[in-house]
C-alpha cells in the first residue's frame, strides 16, 4: 500500500509538472526566443517536461511522506497528492512573485526593514490563499476525471496538444525576423567634435546626488553645473546585457537579439539555444543538469548581435579613429581598427591576463604583446582600475581618437553586493560588518570622481564627455543580492563639453537616445530604424541649426566590420565566463 502510494505520488507529480508547468513554460521560451525550428521547439518541450516533471515529482513524493504519519490509511494517498499539489504551486508562485521584490516595487511604500517585512508577509499570505484556492479546484477537477476514467486520456490529450502547438509555433515565431538593409554609404559631416562615452553600469542618482550635495564628488558636480543631466529611462524586465546591447546598437532587444547574459542549449538543438525567462526557474533547473552534459550555457558576445553593429564599428567603418577600453560583452573579440592611431581593448582582458594564451589579438588590437605585458599591474586591480588605467594610458602623449568608449561593470556588482550597508535601515542584521562595508559604494563613486577629475582636464573644448548608466538600483531583502533593478529604475546621464548646454535638466531621455546622439555629435548619419532620438534639447540651438540631423535607412547592412577576427570563445573560456556570471549572482537564485 505504501509503495503504491509513493509510486502514484511520483507518477502524478511528474505528469503534473511536465504537462502543466513544463509544456507551458517551454512554449513561453519558444515564443520569447522566436525559435524558427519545429525540431528545436520539440527538443525544448522534451527537456522542459523532464526538468519540471522531475522537480514536481520530488515535491509530491516529499509531501506524501510528510503527511503519511498524520493521515488515515484510506486518505493517505489522496491527501499526499493534495498537499504535493499545493506545496509545489505555493513554492513556485511565492518565489516567482516575491523573490527580488524591491522597496520601490512594494505596495504601501515601506520606509524600513520591518515595514518591508510586513508587506512581504501580507503579500505571501495573499498568494498562499490564491494558490490554495486554485490547488483545491485543480484537485477536485483531477479527482472528477479520475472517477470517470478520463484522467489518463486527458493527460494524453494535453500532451498531444503541447506537441502540436510546439511543432506549429515556429511557423509564427520564426516570422518577421530582421532583414538587413543594403550597406549604407556613410558620409561624415564635420562637426568638429570628439566624443568620450563613459558607461558606468548601474550608477544611480540616489548614491550620486547625496554625495554631490555633501561636496564629496566635485568632478560629478562640475559636470552637472557645466553640462546637461537627466534621469535616463531604461528597459523594464531587462538586465545589463540586454540594455547595453540596446545602448551600443540603438536596437530593441527584439532586433539585436540579446535577451539575457547567456543562452542555454540542449543536446540536438540546431539553434544557438534559449535565453531563459526571468523567474521561471529554468536557469536553476538547467544549472543542475549542465554538469551532466544535458545543457550547455553560452555567454553572449559580439556575434550575438543580429542587426546593427556597435557604435565603435560604425565609427571605424566611417573612417574615424576610435579607442575602446571595454565595451561589455559586445567588444569581444577585439575589433581590428582600420586607422593606425586607433586602439581596442576588449571585455575580458583582465580575466585573460590570469589565464594567458597565444590569442592576445582577441583582446588587444592592434596586437601588441609588449603593450599587453606592460599592463600586468593594472589588469590585476579589478574592473574599473584596468579600464580607467588603460584609457588614461592610451590618452597620455597620444592623439585622442574621435570616439572613445569606456565601460565598467563595477558599480553594478558593488551595489548588488554592498547595498545592505549603504542603506542599513533597510535590512536585518546590517550592523554586522557595517564598519567594514559602509564605505564600499561611496568609496567606489569617489574613485569614479577621481577618474573624471583626471579625464576632464585632458579634454579640449571640442570634446563632449557623456557619462551614463543603463539602470539604477533599489534595495531588496528577498534575494541573494542586496539590490535589484528588474523593474527598471532610471540610470544617470551627464553630458559636458562642446555645444552641450550648461545647467540643463533634460526631460524624457531614454537609454535608446545615447546611440543616435553619439552618432550625431560625431557627424555620422542617424539610422531611421533607430529606436531613440538625438538629444537636441541638450545642445546649443546655433550648433543644431548649423548641423542638421542627417539620416540613413539603417546600419544593419554593415554586418561585421571587415577587421573583426572570427574567433569565438573556446569552451574553457566560456566556462570561465559562466563561472564569473555565477559568482556575480546572475546564475541561480
Amino acid at each position: 500500500m505504501r509503495l503504491r502510494a509513493l509510486r502514484d505520488a511520483c507518477i502524478g507529480g511528474f505528469l503534473y509538472g511536465a504537462v502543466v508547468y513544463g509544456a507551458s513554460l517551454s512554449l513561453l521560451h519558444v515564443v520569447h526566443n522566436r525559435l524558427g525550428s519545429s525540431r528545436d521547439a520539440l527538443i525544448a518541450l522534451i527537456f522542459f517536461s523532464l526538468l519540471y516533471g522531475l522537480w514536481s515529482a520530488a515535491f509530491f513524493l516529499g509531501a506524501t511522506l510528510a503527511v503519511w504519519p498524520f493521515s488515515r490509511p484510506e486518505a493517505r494517498e489522496r491527501r499526499g497528492l493534495g498537499v504535493g499539489l499545493f506545496v509545489y504551486n505555493l513554492f513556485f508562485w511565492e518565489v516567482a512573485l516575491l523573490y527580488g521584490l524591491t522597496y520601490d516595487e512594494a505596495p504601501f511604500h515601506p520606509a524600513g526593514v520591518w515595514g518591508m517585512a510586513a508587506v512581504l508577509a501580507l503579500l505571501a499570505a495573499g498568494i498562499a490563499v490564491l494558490v490554495a484556492g486554485v490547488s483545491w479546484a485543480e484537485l477536485r477537477g483531477l479527482a472528477a476525471l479520475h472517477r470517470q476514467g478520463w484522467l489518463g486520456r486527458a493527460a494524453a490529450a494535453l500532451a498531444l496538444l503541447a506537441v502540436g502547438v510546439h511543432a506549429a509555433a515556429p511557423l509564427y515565431t520564426g516570422r518577421g525576423r530582421h532583414r538587413a538593409a543594403p550597406p549604407p554609404k556613410i558620409a561624415v559631416a564635420d562637426t568638429g567634435l570628439k566624443v568620450v562615452l563613459v558607461g558606468l553600469d548601474g550608477a544611480d542618482w540616489r548614491v550620486l546626488q547625496p554625495m554631490m550635495d555633501k561636496g564629496t564628488l566635485p568632478a560629478f558636480a562640475g559636470m552637472v553645473r557645466d553640462g546637461s543631466t537627466a534621469d535616463l529611462a531604461t528597459l523594464h524586465h531587462s538586465n545589463s546585457a540586454v540594455i547595453w546591447a540596446s545602448i551600443y546598437t540603438g536596437d530593441t532587444p527584439g532586433r539585436h537579439g540579446v535577451l539575457d547574459f547567456y543562452r542555454i542549449r540542449f543536446p540536438g538543438m540546431a539553434s544557438a539555444g534559449l535565453f531563459p525567462l526571468h523567474r521561471t526557474f529554468f536557469k536553476e533547473l538547467s544549472d543542475l543538469v549542465a554538469p551532466l552534459g544535458l545543457a550547455d550555457q553560452m555567454a553572449v558576445d559580439r556575434f550575438s548581435l543580429h542587426a546593427s553593429p556597435p557604435l565603435w564599428e560604425i565609427a571605424d567603418r566611417a573612417g574615424l579613429s576610435i579607442g575602446v577600453a571595454d565595451g561589455y560583452f559586445y567588444s569581444f573579440p577585439a575589433l581590428h581598427p582600420s586607422r593606425p592611431e586607433s586602439w581596442f581593448f576588449s571585455y575580458g582582458l583582465d580575466e585573460f591576463s590570469t589565464h594567458p594564451s597565444d590569442h592576445v589579438e582577441r583582446f588587444v588590437q592592434p596586437k601588441d604583446v609588449k603593450l599587453y605585458r606592460s599592463l600586468t599591474s593594472v589588469l590585476a586591480g579589478g574592473d574599473f582600475k584596468w579600464q580607467s588605467g588603460v584609457l588614461m594610458g592610451q590618452l597620455t602623449g597620444k592623439t585622442q581618437p574621435r570616439f572613445v568608449n569606456l565601460y565598467s561593470h563595477q558599480p553594478d556588482s558593488f551595489q548588488h553586493w554592498y547595498w545592505k550597508w549603504f542603506q542599513p535601515d533597510h535590512y536585518f542584521g546590517a550592523g554586522e560588518r557595517l564598519a567594514e562595508n559602509h564605505d564600499r559604494i561611496p568609496g567606489l563613486y569617489r574613485d569614479f570622481d577621481a577618474f573624471l577629475a583626471r579625464l576632464l582636464p585632458r579634454m579640449g573644448p571640442d570634446t563632449v564627455v557623456i557619462v551614463a548608466s543603463d539602470h539604477g538600483h533599489s534595495p531588496t531583502i528577498v534575494d541573494r543580492l542586496y539590490s535589484q533593478h528588474w523593474h527598471g529604475p532610471p540610470g544617470i546621464l551627464l553630458m559636458q563639453g562642446g555645444p552641450v548646454k550648461r545647467g540643463e535638466a533634460l526631460q524624457g531621455a531614454n537609454v535608446y537616445d545615447l546611440y543616435p546622439t553619439v552618432l550625431y555629435l560625431l557627424g555620422l548619419p542617424v539610422p531611421q530604424d533607430a529606436e531613440g532620438k538625438v538629444l537636441l534639447e541638450a545642445l546649443d540651438p546655433a550648433f543644431v541649426r548649423a548641423h542638421p540631423v542627417r539620416t540613413v535607412p539603417s546600419y544593419g547592412g554593415l554586418g561585421f566590420s571587415p577587421g573583426l577576427p572570427g574567433a569565438r570563445r573556446d569552451s574553457t573560456q566560456n566556462e570561465r565566463e559562466i563561472e564569473k556570471l555565477r559568482s556575480l549572482g546572475y546564475i541561480g537564485l
